[in-house]
């Protein structure tokens, strides 16, 4: 799959995680807690998924 192909899916499938996680996380804890923890977990997975895409980029 090309570069950008996986560079679009990543960018899309963050934005909708990070949607939810604006919308759960603050029913489950504290409003600002949770969307401290939203951000922080939306910056975790767009880390995780970055690297993932990078190193199948050069293998």
């Amino acid at each position: 799959m090309k570069g950008w192909v996986l560079d679009i899916i990543v960018g899309v499938s963050a934005l909708i995680v990070f949607g939810i996680l604006l919308f759960a996380l603050p029913m489950i804890m504290p409003a600002a807690y949770g969307y401290i923890g939203a951000l922080i977990l939306f910056i975790a997975y767009l880390t995780v998924a970055g690297l993932t895409v990078i190193k199948k980029t050069i293998a």
